[in-house]
């Protein structure tokens, strides 16, 4: 690769970062914030579902609006400087429905700025090495974990939860501003091609003839009316709704690892281990797929996925468990790497941003009801057996959709 190709990847990492800012970030000021204001945790918490709910509105209308016309470096930038004017919105409000408003000013253009850019940039600028790129990519989201949770603590125990929101401001703006300076929404911006066509454009003596072939693997796919009247659509979003309802257990999994008999210390060493797994299975769940195909390498991690809660729901012996713990990890990221890459390969380059901001939202909505369910279903139990069977059950119905969308499309 060459320096624009690294520059572009630089800038991909710096958007994921700062997704991960206000998703990572929003639990640390539970406390803080309702002891200071009087809020109930119920209250507070619809704080963190605003960030998600208003994107399932937002991400199809701004993916088929916003980007096409002003394109993706000028995203970058109005979803940054909206992120930010959110956050100090937060530092000063005092009522709940202020904490709510700033909230889904954030989630307005959070996942089409930050996601939707780097995936649709990475699509642009790599032929080649397009599963590892977006996996390092998507990889990096989780470093905004270790940031956020190492230094905003200790900031909001000595000086507030506003100086909180106000540090917050000031990692998003420099991560989503950051990765909109060195951003160029085409090659052809920096006069670069993308990674994957320099052979054929240095070998083919026949300049235009390189540059028509691709611009004809652009335009490759289905149109957005297309997709949105194809079956395929639709059991492409029950399996992505599915896996991304199951990722959602990662919130109940330290009680659950509790509720078998280890300590919570034992508890918070097995999971920090793991995130680190997370973080490296995401790089290398890319690099697979660009050797054995997204479909191939979605199938096998789904398959994994399901037997790490068959382990859960069979064993309490810790050892065991921790190693469903990183087989669980290991696939939990799933969604953030290969649904785009599947989207890709169901449909086609031609309108890849509109149909993908599609799909975007049926995984928005099972991050959104997954978690409650999860929770209900314990709440009602009092164990996670029955949690743990949903889950296996949610796996199975994700891999036979995500058969019949492949079928289907090759029928097609």
């Amino acid at each position: 690769m060459k320096k624009e190709h690294y520059r572009m990847v630089i800038a991909g990492m710096l958007l994921m970062l700062g997704l991960g800012i206000p998703i990572n970030g929003m639990g640390v000021f539970t406390v803080p914030v309702t002891t200071a204001l009087g809020f109930t945790v119920a209250q507070f918490s619809i704080v963190s579902s605003c960030l998600s709910l208003i994107g399932i509105v937002s991400i199809p209308v701004l993916s088929k609006s916003l980007m096409p016309k002003i394109g993706l470096r000028k995203t970058a930038f109005v979803g940054g400087i909206t992120g930010i004017t959110g956050f100090i919105w937060m530092a000063n409000s005092t009522s709940i429905w202020s904490f709510y408003l700033a909230a889904s000013l954030i989630g307005l253009l959070l996942m089409v700025s930050t996601s939707m850019v780097a995936i649709t940039m990475v699509n642009n600028w790599f032929i080649k090495k397009h599963g590892t790129v977006m996996g390092i990519i998507a990889a990096s989201m989780g470093l905004s974990g270790v940031v956020v949770n190492a230094v905003i603590p200790s900031v909001v125990e000595n000086s507030g939860f506003s100086a909180g929101y106000y540090l917050m401001a000031v990692f998003y703006g420099v991560a989503v501003l950051g990765g909109a300076l060195l951003l160029r929404d085409k090659p052809e911006d920096l006069g670069a091609v993308a990674y994957g066509d320099e052979e054929s454009t240095i070998k083919e003596p026949n300049a235009v003839m390189a540059t028509n072939e691709s611009e004809q693997a652009l335009s490759e796919g289905l149109t957005f009316v297309e997709a949105i009247r194809s079956p395929v659509f639709y059991f492409a979003a029950i399996a992505f709704i599915s896996f991304v309802m199951v990722s959602t257990f990662t919130q109940q999994l330290q009680v659950f690892l509790v509720s078998t008999g280890i300590n919570i210390v034992q508890v918070g060493a097995m999971m920090s281990v793991a995130s680190v797994a997370m973080i490296i299975s995401k790089i290398a769940m890319g690099s697979i797929s660009d050797k054995l195909g997204a479909k191939t390498t979605y199938t096998g991690l789904a398959v994994i996925f399901t037997l790490a809660f068959v382990i859960f729901f069979s064993t309490s012996s810790p050892i065991i468990l921790f190693v469903a713990l990183l087989m669980y990890y290991m696939c939990a990221g799933t969604p953030n790497v290969l649904h785009q890459l599947i989207t890709l390969d169901l449909f086609g380059k031609k309108d890849f941003t509109a149909i993908w901001g599609m799909l975007a939202v049926a995984a928005n909505i099972g991050l959104a009801i997954g978690n409650p369910i999860l929770g209900l279903l314990y709440d009602l139990t009092g164990t996670y057996q029955l949690t743990i069977i949903v889950c296996i059950a949610l796996m199975i119905i994700c891999l036979i959709f995500f058969f019949l969308a492949n079928q289907t499309k090759k029928r097609a």
